[in-house]
Formats: C-alpha cells, structure tokens, sequence
C-alpha cells in the first residue's frame, strides 16, 4: 500500500493523540496542544495514511529561531517575527518506518519553510543521527540549556540547511 501525507484537519487530533502515545510515550502532550498546532498552522501539519489508516503524523510551525517551546504548551497565536519553520514533531508507526514518508515531509516542510528561514527542531530520543541525515546539524546555545533539558537528558536543538522553493504549478 502506497503511505501519502495530506493536511492534518481537526477531525484527526484523536489518531495524532493514539499515535503519539504509542511513539513517544515519554512525552506525553494534551490533545488541546496537537489541536493547538493544527489551528495555528494549518500548512505545516500532516497526518500519513497508509491506505485508509493513519500512520504518522508532522506539527510544524513558524517560531523564532533558537528558541523552543515547552513541552504541552497551548501557543495561542504565533510569535513575531517568525525566521525559522519549527518542526514540533514528527512521529510514524512502524508500519511506516523505511517507506520514505519522513524524507518526503521534511522536503515539503523545506520547500514551505522559504518565507521564514531555515527549518529547526529539538531532537529527542537519540534521534541526532536520523535528524542529521536529514540534513540538519547540531546547534549549541547556551540560551536554550535549561528548555532543551526540560525534555530530556539527550535533547538537542538542530537547524536544517533550507531546500530551494517549490517549482510553481503551471
């Protein structure tokens, strides 16, 4: 079966919320956060389906670079200026893993990252080396030592060199 990313609407907050528990149980996040995303940035938010059923999920919104949220925090509205295209998360099911889907959203994350900077992130669970094949590279400032412990021991904050722009559809 052929996965495929389409935009993430409300109706799918219950699938992120079952998906996120089964991936990243040691960051458990409100529904009222994954809704939040979705509401503040509905261009950067994607559910995977494999078939029919959801397979993973990707938050991303605009944010200030070298900065990161808290963890299960309610943004309410976007800061600005926005220069960077945060990625909040990004979970697949196994079924998922290994088809190319994470490649193929991080491209599109990219290419729609153009208006606000390159793409950022903090990567958790000794997920540095995926991140970096990526494209995206380690970024120590002491400014976010304390909020990147705050999600774990191993967190660190990456920025992603910028893919150029979409070609216009014609």
């Amino acid at each position: 079966m052929t996965a495929h990313w389409r935009p993430l609407r409300v109706a799918d907050i219950p699938a992120v919320s079952a998906i996120a528990k089964k991936v990243h149980p040691d960051f458990p996040e409100d529904d009222a956060v994954f809704a939040d995303r979705q509401a503040v940035a509905p261009d950067f938010c994607f559910l995977l389906e494999i078939g029919a059923a959801p397979a993973g999920y990707v938050l991303a919104h605009p944010y200030r670079l070298c900065s990161i949220p808290a963890l299960n925090t309610v943004l309410g509205r976007l800061p600005e200026p926005c220069d960077t295209l945060y990625i909040h998360d990004l979970a697949l099911l196994p079924a998922a893993r290994g088809s190319g889907a994470a490649r193929q959203i991080v491209e599109i994350l990219s290419h729609r990252a153009a208006p606000f900077g390159p793409l950022s992130l903090a990567a958790v669970n000794g997920s540095v080396p995926f991140w970096t094949r990526m494209g995206f590279s380690v970024t120590d400032d002491p400014r976010l030592a304390e909020k990147l412990a705050s999600y774990a021991s191993d967190a660190r904050y990456m920025i992603a060199r910028q893919l150029a722009p979409e070609p216009s559809k014609r």
